[in-house]
């Protein structure tokens, strides 16, 4: 059953009119879907999240409930957020490895985390293609283009040192935000900075160990092939795989790369990463995994790619769920909460709405979203995962059992209409469908009720939920 939700948010997310969804028309293809559920296959280890990015969003997400409200009514589990953003150092002295603080900001915001039932991934440093930002005062070792990695470390510390002080029980900590720009940059690996790298690392988990030994650190390069090789070699140190995970390469790039890729990247090791399984195997030790960005695509040069919000976004999505939940991901955490129009207007650009899930110019979910809730609403860490099959690749599938009631989900990933047939289920069902039959710009959830023997018929890319009444 879904649990109940605020008359706002179900007004959001519910279309007022019912679908059709049955019926036959014989000249389209047929697809047969088969589930199982007395053959369980595993149990789901994987949880929501999203990250919090830019002034504008943490400001908007602290000062609307209807939006900390949304985050709720997903089951967000995870949120990320970043240290040079939130920056608590008003000045730091490299000589002494101190600084002054004012956590008064932190703490407002990593309190209203954990008030929403979710816990934060903190993100101590940020590199780019052009720069390095870390806390005023602190200077760059000339020698390496890094910061002294006593300092940094000293100041990772503090952040732990603080939150333990003020019992906030902050577990999970990143050590540099995509530090492959220094060592790999252009997709051109240096060693020399690959082993600069991971001193600077091991000092930082070293220190930050030494203030609470639960706490986990890792390191978001850490299914870069060439990195874990290397880290695994030389005595790096991880507590955690993360990957920033996006399979967009342009705005011209055709619908079925980013589909296929969402599939495979990450997933199924190939010549420049590692799938989490294979990584794991070759650290020697089943590491959590946490996918901390997501998002069709990462580039905003041109504007961001219309497509992240529409249908064929939630569907890139719904098949990268699928593969995390099957891989024995810990977290995916979206990138990024909400966005705008105005957004792109202020980054010069212009086509799309930003990265996020939610449109902040009216508090209002994108498709994306609605996948998070289907998935996040429904599915818990610990269900049983159970036997499924699909005749045709062109459609996915995915069951599992929550609170005693049967969920299949089924996902369309060709822009073609199928008619889809789907045995082992009996009974009526409840169905939640996401495909174009409504405007992304005004996007909900339709609903209906079908009987198990009745064969579906979808017009294209979709996302659908059913649940056994």
């Amino acid at each position: 059953m879904l649990i109940s939700l605020s008359p706002q948010t179900r007004a959001a997310l519910f279309a007022t009119n019912p679908i059709t969804s049955t019926g036959y028309i014989s000249n389209f293809p047929s697809i047969t879907l088969t589930v199982n559920y007395l053959t369980s296959i595993g149990t789901n280890n994987l949880s929501l999240g999203f990250n919090l990015h830019h002034d504008y969003e943490r400001s908007t997400w602290l000062s609307r409930s209807a939006l900390q409200q949304l985050g709720i009514d997903m089951n967000a589990r995870m949120i990320r957020v970043f240290t040079h953003e939130l920056e608590p150092c008003n000045s730091w002295n490299d000589a002494t490895n101190t600084g002054t603080f004012n956590w008064q900001g932190v703490d407002s915001l990593i309190e209203s985390i954990f008030d929403t039932g979710a816990q934060p991934l903190i993100t101590a440093g940020f590199i780019d293609s052009s720069s390095i930002l870390i806390p005023p005062g602190m200077d760059t070792n000339p020698a390496t283009g890094l910061p002294y990695p006593d300092a940094f470390a000293a100041y990772c510390r503090e952040w732990v040192r603080h939150f333990e002080q003020v019992g906030l029980p902050v577990k999970y900590y990143e050590v540099m935000n995509e530090a492959w720009y220094y060592f790999y940059p252009n997709w051109n690996w240096n060693q020399n900075r690959a082993q600069n790298f991971l001193s600077f690392f091991n000092e930082c988990y070293d220190e930050m160990h030494a203030e609470n030994d639960q706490i986990l650190v890792g390191n978001d390069a850490s299914l870069h092939r060439r990195f874990l090789d290397f880290w695994k070699a030389n005595g790096g140190k991880l507590d955690f795989l993360s990957f920033h995970k996006y399979d967009c390469d342009n705005l011209s790039m055709a619908d079925g790369t980013p589909l296929s890729r969402a599939e495979s990247r990450y997933f199924i090791s190939d010549s420049y990463y590692y799938g989490v399984n294979d990584a794991r195997q070759l650290w020697g030790s089943n590491l959590p995994a946490i996918s901390s960005e997501f998002n069709w695509a990462a580039f905003c040069s041109q504007g961001t790619d219309p497509r992240l919000q529409q249908v064929l976004g939630s569907v890139h999505l719904a098949l990268a769920l699928r593969m995390e939940i099957l891989e024995n991901v810990q977290y995916n955490i979206y990138y990024s909460f909400s966005s705008s129009r105005s957004w792109e207007v202020e980054n010069k650009a212009t086509g799309g709405f930003g990265f996020g899930m939610i449109n902040q110019d009216d508090n209002q979910p994108w498709y994306p979203y609605y996948v998070q809730y289907l998935i996040g609403h429904n599915l818990a860490v610990g269900d049983t995962l159970v036997e499924t099959s699909s005749s045709s690749s062109d459609v996915r599938i995915l069951s599992w059992i929550h609170e005693n009631t049967q969920n299949t989900l089924i996902i369309s990933k060709i822009d073609e209409t199928r008619i889809l047939t789907v045995q082992g289920l009996t009974g009526q069902q409840n169905l939640f469908k996401i495909d174009d039959n409504v405007p992304y710009i005004t996007p909900s959830i339709q609903t209906s009720q079908v009987d198990a023997n009745s064969a579906l018929v979808i017009n294209g890319y979709a996302v659908i939920l059913l649940q056994t009444r």
